[in-house]
């Protein structure tokens, strides 16, 4: 009990009366050459980027001051765990600045087939424009014992209001 109160604890933002507002809004075009390609050529690419470009760099989180790590793990989850498409590929292409500008949300209970290691999670969300089009990304970052590490991220437009 005494762990979950303080992992809680230390997971919110210093001040929660003011409100993180995101600075930034990253924005994103779907390569031509990503385009027309089999969701299993896609899940290959994006596995391939993240752990060139990504894998062991650390990105600082502007609302948490979190510092979250991309591993190898994360990029083999991204890819392969989830459902691929294009949106959720794309956002990837602009991971760096989504960690920088995210803005937390809530904390997550472990799972029970997580390890040892893993106390929670930190979910965040983001706004972006990905194609030209208002999207909300989901992000969630793994807790662990060793410090934050980039777990997955999903895609969800974002409902305007008509009239």
């Amino acid at each position: 009990m005494f762990v979950s109160i303080r992992i809680i604890v230390y997971l919110q933002p210093k001040n929660m009366a003011m409100k993180y507002k995101q600075k930034v809004i990253p924005s994103v075009n779907t390569p031509e050459e990503w385009k027309g390609k089999k969701i299993r050529e896609l899940r290959q690419l994006i596995n391939t980027y993240i752990k060139d470009n990504l894998v062991g760099k650390v990105y600082s989180n502007e609302d948490t001051k979190f510092s979250i790590q991309v591993t190898s793990t994360s990029a083999r989850k991204t890819a392969y765990g989830e459902a691929m498409y294009y949106d959720k590929a794309t956002s990837l292409l602009i991971l760096p600045q989504i960690l920088q500008y995210a803005s937390y949300n809530n904390f997550g209970q472990r799972k029970e087939t997580d390890d040892d290691t893993i106390l929670g999670y930190a979910n965040f969300k983001c706004k972006v424009i990905i194609n030209g089009k208002n999207k909300t990304l989901r992000i969630a970052v793994k807790i662990a014992k060793g410090g934050f590490l980039y777990y997955n991220i999903e895609v969800n437009k974002i409902l305007t209001k008509k009239g």
